[in-house]
């Protein structure tokens, strides 16, 4: 976890295994923002732009461009355009929202 000039953390996950992708393993990245817990997480990056399908097609709602905000090294690494659907800061959490980008690159799509 790193600290953000914004007031955030960068949380990175190293090594998460992928099934149905262009590769085995891959590095995730989110934002826990300022106000976490009351302001959820929103989107994630997989490092390394580049990251496809394993038939090579690009995945739905992604973008090799677009960069982590307030992150102060620059990166590759591929967007995710994934927003939870509810967030309850009693319950929920960083592994909860961990969990949702699992559902996400789990099936590949």
């Amino acid at each position: 976890m790193a600290d953000m000039p914004n007031g955030g953390k960068l949380i990175r996950v190293v090594g998460i295994p992928l099934t149905g992708w262009n590769r085995t393993h891959a590095n995730v990245l989110f934002v826990a923002p300022p106000g976490y817990p009351s302001a959820m997480p929103d989107c994630f990056w997989v490092e390394e732009a580049g990251l496809r399908l394993a038939n090579g097609d690009t995945p739905q709602n992604t973008n090799d461009s677009n960069p982590i905000p307030g992150d102060t090294q620059p990166r590759s690494a591929t967007w995710f355009s994934w927003h939870v659907q509810s967030w309850n800061p009693n319950k929920d959490s960083l592994t909860s929202f961990f969990h949702s980008i699992m559902d996400r690159l789990r099936p590949a799509r």
